[in-house]
């Protein structure tokens, strides 16, 4: 108690080179036991490998699951289809130009070709 006691009054007296130079000459009562370090210390030898385990025996087969529901064909609508026959004669209204053949000349020109075509009218046998 009396060195911590000269040391408070050397810092008084001399400022902070007083307190400096008593720590510095009384630092052994200052100083408190050594505590653990917290190292780890060096690691020991490797153990053996291990072995692998052997594969056990197939199991028994399982029971069969129930079977599924049968599907549904799905119910569409038939469309109306009116049967509507092309051709060039026996017109039953005005007949069109239709591009039916088109080449290509040796001066680089595209040649077009055209036919007549309409709606025929429908015959008594398919009534």
């Amino acid at each position: 108690m009396g060195k911590i006691l000269l040391t408070c009054v050397l810092a008084l007296a001399f400022g902070f080179g007083g307190a400096t130079g008593a720590l510095t000459a009384f630092h052994d009562q200052f100083q408190g036991a050594q505590g653990t370090t917290g190292l780890t210390g060096a690691t020991g030898a490797a153990g053996p490998a291990g072995s692998d385990g052997a594969d056990g025996q197939p199991g028994a087969r399982g029971a069969r699951g129930r079977s599924g529901t049968a599907g549904k064909a799905a119910q569409a609508p038939m469309p109306v289809v009116a049967v509507t026959d092309l051709g060039s004669t026996n017109c039953a209204g005005q007949s069109v130009d239709v591009v039916t053949k088109v080449s290509v000349s040796k001066g680089q020109k595209i040649l077009v070709g055209t036919q007549k075509v309409c709606i025929v009218a429908p015959s008594a046998a398919q009534h």
